[in-house]
């Protein structure tokens, strides 16, 4: 009995080491787990931290680009720079001469990457809110649209302007925009940006942005303009009338209907030096003649400009970008007026 009872002694001691050992291993298998979750954490938190600290660098140097900008269009509408400007004209560096608001691209350096600049002039397109129904709507054919889209669109966006609620044939008032699934009211009156016009009926995100298109040349597959009514159209602009100084080589073609190859020319004279007036374009640009039009202006005094902002590092990474209208205005406190500001564009 006593040799028996020590055998269940022992027994019972090792399975309550193996009891034991099973808890312990449950354990650290529990810790492990809570240690790994940690970590886990720990990285995301870290990833967030960085992520963060990009977004907020790249937003800086967007908006430092912004502010850049508008410094030299400040310059361009001071007479005292103008100036001085003129009297050492073939002096300057090309990086120090005055910027040209045809939507060209300027890249400013940081250290961590470099800022996309382009800025427009308003001066440089058509006034959306007084352009003529038949303007619109050669506009709308030069962007290649069929005619049935061409026709709702136009008839639309003069129904959205005007004063009745009478629509156009292919056009739409209240009755139309009342019966869409998330319904909204017809404006009646001037649009009070561009970006208005995506509400107006047939105007898609392709025609307003563009479209994303490619095109063959030979065996070379080259991306093609993206252009749609925001590159054309303003609400600033003096009317139908085209800054010949400022116009972009896209209003050009497709407002002016000036070819590609008569365009160029017209950008490369007047990067050395504007257009006076009729006379002079002639006499600089002989090709143009037969392309001249009563849509032609000469550096009309309108202060809006768009710039658009891209930042990037410069290592392949995340954009950031930024959109501004501007007014220079020397009666403001800092010399300008910002009239609009989009925190993040639709990228081509």
């Amino acid at each position: 009995m006593r040799h028996g009872g020590l055998i269940d002694l022992v027994l019972r001691m090792k399975s309550s080491e193996g009891i034991a050992l099973i808890m312990v291993l449950w354990v650290i298998a529990i810790l492990s787990v809570v240690a790994m979750e940690f970590c886990f954490a720990m990285r995301t938190e870290v990833h967030i931290t960085n992520n963060y600290k990009d977004e907020f660098q790249l937003y800086a140097m967007a908006e430092g680009g912004v502010q850049r900008t508008i410094l030299e269009l400040i310059y361009k509408h001071d007479s005292r720079v103008q100036q001085l400007r003129a009297q050492i004209l073939e002096k300057v560096p090309e990086d120090k001469k005055e910027w040209v608001a045809d939507g060209r691209p300027y890249l400013i350096p940081f250290d961590q990457g470099t800022c996309e600049i382009k800025v427009v002039s308003e001066a440089g397109k058509v006034n959306i809110n007084v352009v003529s129904e038949s303007m619109l709507r050669k506009i709308i054919d030069q962007l290649g649209w069929e005619q049935e889209t061409r026709d709702i669109v136009v008839d639309s966006i003069l129904d959205w302007r005007d004063p009745n609620d009478f629509h156009r044939v292919n056009g739409a008032e209240e009755e139309y925009y009342q019966s869409l699934k998330e319904p909204y009211h017809c404006k009646n009156g001037n649009l009070d940006s561009v970006e208005e016009l995506l509400l107006v009926r047939g105007v898609t995100p392709d025609l307003f942005y563009g479209k994303k298109e490619l095109k063959k040349e030979g065996e070379e597959e080259e991306k093609a303009d993206r252009v749609g009514l925001q590159d054309l159209f303003s609400i600033y602009s003096t009317g139908e009338q085209v800054d010949i100084n400022s116009a972009t080589p896209l209003v050009l073609k497709f407002v002016l209907g000036i070819p590609t190859e008569v365009s160029q020319q017209v950008v490369k004279a007047r990067e050395e030096k504007i257009f006076k007036d009729l006379t002079d374009l002639e006499q600089r640009v002989p090709e143009i003649k037969p392309f001249i039009n009563k849509n032609f202006l000469f550096r009309p005094f309108l202060a809006y400009y768009t710039i658009e902002s891209r930042a990037k590092f410069q290592e392949e990474g995340a954009v950031r970008s930024l959109k501004a209208i501007v007014k220079i205005d020397p009666k403001e406190k800092e010399g300008y007026k910002i009239i609009q500001w989009t925190d993040s564009l639709i990228e081509s």
